[in-house]
C-alpha cells in the first residue's frame, strides 16, 4: 500500500519486442537510439489484444470486495468504441454492481494523475468506499513502422490501481497547453478520419522534448512550494517513463540526485497512463518505499499536458 493506493496489477501484452532486433531489421543505428532513449524493450499488442481486454485482465489480477467499489474510472486512448463509454463494458465484464459511477478519461502520459486527482475528490465524499482506476492503450497498433520515433519508444500495456479513501497528502498541479497538440498526434482518427487512410500516430519528438524541458521542471517546484516541501524531503520522484534524454534532463535541471529517480524504461518502453503505476507496482514488490517516504509522481506529454501530485507511504 502507498497511501491512498491500497494495490496495483498490470497486463501486458504477450510479445515482447527487443529494440535491437526492430533496428537490425530497419537499418538504424540502435547504439544512437539507445543512447537518446534507454529503451531495449517494448510491448507489442496482437490483432487479440486490445486496450480493454488488457484492462479487464488486469482488473481481474487485483483482490477487492465488489460491494466496496463506488466508481470506475477507465483512462485510455485506445477506446474499443467511440461510444458506449468504455468503463461500463469493464463494469458488465468484471461484474461490478450496478449502482456505481463509470466512466472514461481520454487522457494520456499525464492520465495517470488525472484518475488520482478525479478519485480523490469522489473519495472526499463520505458515502464512497474505494474506487478503481484503470488505465490501458495500444499506441502501438497505429504506429507506421517506419516510424524511427515513435516505432523505437511506445509500448502497449495496462495497469489497474485501487483507491482506497485515505487522503493523499499533496496538492495536484496541472498545466495544459493545447497548442502543441499537432506535437503528439493520432492523425486521420476521430472525425477527422478517412476511409482511404489509417490512422497514424505522429511525435515531433523535439518540440515535445522542448515543452517537457520547460514546463515541468516549473511545475515539480510549484508543488513542492505548495507543500512546503524540498526536494531531500522526496524520497523517490516517479515521472513519466518517457525515455532516458528526458528523464536525464529533468534530473539535471532539478539537481535532484541520481537514487531518487525512479526508471524502469529500459525495460517496458513507453506504456503511455501506465508508466507511472508500473513504477509504483514494481517499487512496491522491491520493497523500496518505507512508511511515511513521500513519492513525488508527474506525468507529461500528449495535449500538450502535465499533471503532479506527492502520495506518502
Amino acid at each position: 500500500m502507498i497511501g491512498s493506493i491500497s494495490s496495483i496489477a498490470l497486463s501486458l501484452p504477450k510479445q515482447k519486442v527487443s529494440i535491437k532486433d526492430i533496428c537490425l531489421k530497419k537499418n538504424w543505428n540502435y547504439k544512437k537510439i539507445l543512447d537518446k532513449t534507454g529503451i531495449k524493450t517494448v510491448y507489442k499488442s496482437n490483432a487479440n489484444e486490445t486496450a480493454l481486454s488488457m484492462a479487464i485482465k488486469a482488473a481481474k489480477k487485483i483482490k477487492f470486495k465488489k460491494s466496496e467499489i463506488d466508481a470506475l474510472i477507465y483512462v485510455t486512448q485506445s477506446p474499443e468504441f467511440l461510444l458506449p463509454t468504455n468503463a461500463c463494458l469493464i463494469q458488465n465484464h468484471i461484474k461490478l454492481n450496478k449502482d456505481i459511477m463509470a466512466f472514461d478519461i481520454n487522457q494520456g502520459c499525464s492520465g495517470y494523475i488525472y484518475g488520482l486527482y478525479v478519485a480523490q475528490k469522489l473519495l472526499n465524499e463520505k458515502s464512497k468506499s474505494k474506487v478503481l482506476l484503470i488505465c490501458s492503450d495500444t499506441y502501438t497498433k497505429n504506429i507506421n513502422e517506419n516510424d524511427k520515433t515513435c516505432s523505437t519508444i511506445f509500448s502497449d500495456g495496462a495497469t489497474v490501481s485501487l483507491i482506497s479513501n485515505k487522503s493523499i497528502i499533496s496538492n495536484f498541479v496541472f498545466y495544459t497547453d493545447g497548442s502543441g497538440s499537432k506535437d503528439l498526434i493520432l492523425n486521420n482518427s476521430g472525425q477527422n478520419s478517412s476511409l482511404k487512410k489509417s490512422p497514424e500516430l505522429f511525435m515531433d519528438g523535439r518540440k515535445v522534448l522542448f515543452f517537457t524541458m520547460n514546463v515541468i521542471p516549473n511545475l515539480v517546484k510549484k508543488l513542492l512550494n505548495k507543500d512546503n516541501l524540498k526536494i531531500n524531503e522526496i524520497k523517490y520522484f516517479v515521472f513519466h517513463q518517457a525515455s532516458k534524454i528526458v528523464i536525464d534532463n529533468l534530473t539535471r535541471i532539478l539537481e535532484i540526485p541520481q537514487k531518487k529517480v525512479y526508471r524502469n524504461y529500459s525495460r517496458y518502453g513507453n506504456t503511455v497512463s501506465s508508466t507511472i503505476p508500473i513504477c509504483l507496482n514494481e517499487m512496491i514488490k522491491k520493497k523500496l518505499i518505507k512508511r511515511n517516504d513521500k513519492i513525488l509522481l508527474c506525468g507529461f506529454g500528449v495535449g500538450l499536458s502535465a499533471a503532479a501530485t506527492i502520495i506518502k507511504a
